[in-house]
């Protein structure tokens, strides 16, 4: 994984043809790197230059039984199945309230984490998309299962409306769709020490583990309820 700031004069087509070879990449790589609309790029913009596999791949599938639901693939199944978050984005880039209240609820997890930013203090319930309301109980339940409560050490956080830490396109945190655990020995760019029962836990469940991604935006503290992006 590279990441590129967008200069003058740059198009995704002319981007894509100096990384891939191949300028007619440029919708896809308009996906990956959230841009609804690929002739609408700016100066300064930091966006994503996946391997070109990661940005063929196929949309994932979901194991039989372990969700019902699908792992949408890309941005536009992002919106397809979470809701277009970009409608409820104010002209001044804050988020209006109607996004919340419309698509945000609390999964409510078998057994208490203690928060990353405040240890003493311990997080039950978690903000999350509504669709994944109870898919996120399911992992934690799971991952109790399989007697792998005490490799959850603390919890990063879930909901967040932000733009990821790599570059200018919004986090899937931002849908309610990704959740960061163990933060303080999983940090970005590292190998980390997820637990592999972890992340199969989630991964049974349609998870993608940031720890597979590459390069700088390795990050073995994320799973995330999407792939492609």
């Amino acid at each position: 994984m590279q990441t590129y700031t967008i200069q003058s004069n740059d198009t995704l087509a002319k981007i894509a043809a100096r990384f891939y070879n191949d300028g007619s990449l440029y919708r896809k790589l308009a996906q990956y790197n959230g841009i609804t609309n690929p002739n609408r790029i700016f100066l300064g913009q930091r966006i994503e230059i996946p391997a070109k596999n990661d940005l063929l791949a196929p949309a994932a599938v979901t194991p039989v039984g372990a969700s019902g639901l699908a792992t949408p693939h890309g941005l536009s199944e992002i919106l397809a199945t979470f809701g277009n978050i970009y409608n409820y984005i104010a002209a001044d880039g804050t988020l209006k309230a109607g996004w919340e209240s419309n698509y945000i609820e609390r999964a409510t997890l078998p057994f208490p984490i203690p928060l990353s930013w405040d240890l003493a203090s311990k997080v039950t319930r978690i903000q999350c998309h509504k669709k994944l309301k109870e898919i996120f109980a399911a992992v934690f339940e799971e991952i109790d299962t399989q007697r792998l409560r005490g490799e959850i050490l603390t919890y990063g956080g879930c909901y967040n409306y932000r733009a990821k830490r790599t570059s200018s396109k919004l986090s899937a945190h931002s849908w309610g769709i990704a959740i960061d655990l163990n933060p303080q020995t999983n940090a970005q760019g590292t190998a980390g020490n997820m637990h592999p029962g972890v992340v199969a836990a989630f991964q049974k469940f349609g998870f993608k583990w940031g720890g597979e991604f590459q390069g700088a935006s390795r990050d073995p503290m994320h799973f995330q309820f999407c792939t492609g992006y």
